[in-house]
Formats: structure tokens, C-alpha cells, sequence
């Protein structure tokens, strides 16, 4: 997973870890929901609905928000000294 290996390598790199990761994971978020919002707009796909674009919207935020405890659990990050 490439959000792991992410992880991984700012916990191992980054001097403040936790900080960087506090204002990192959400603009990833956010910018995973753009190419999803684009899809409803354009309207290209057959058979695409805004329930199905905002089910998948969902279904980003739903993984972040089970990776992130996940990564946290069995990554830990050090303590930063904010």
C-alpha cells in the first residue's frame, strides 16, 4: 500500500512526524476527492449518478479513517516538540 510506505518513510525522515502528518493526511484527502467530484461534473460515464460519486467520496474518507489509526497502532510516530 502506497499510503504505508508513505508513512513509513516520513516517520523515519521527517523531524516532527506527527506534525507533518496532521496537515499532510487531510490535503491527500482532500485532493483524492477531487478527481471523484470531477467524474459527477463531467458527466463522461454512462450510467454514473452523484449517488455513486458521493458513495465513493465516502469510501475515501471511510479509508483514511481506518488507515490512520491502523498506521498509527503498528507504525507509532515519535513524540514531536511542538
Amino acid at each position: 500500500m502506497i499510503s504505508a510506505a508513505a508513512w513509513a518513510i516520513i516517520r523515519a525522515r521527517s523531524a516532527r512526524p506527527a506534525r507533518l502528518l496532521r496537515t499532510l493526511v487531510p490535503a491527500v484527502l482532500i485532493v483524492s476527492l477531487i478527481p471523484d467530484a470531477m467524474v459527477g461534473v463531467a458527466d463522461s460515464r454512462p450510467g454514473t449518478s452523484w449517488g455513486a460519486v458521493i458513495a465513493l467520496m465516502v469510501m475515501h474518507v471511510a479509508v483514511t479513517a481506518v488507515a490512520v489509526p491502523a498506521y498509527l497502532r503498528f507504525l507509532p510516530l515519535r513524540g514531536d516538540q511542538d
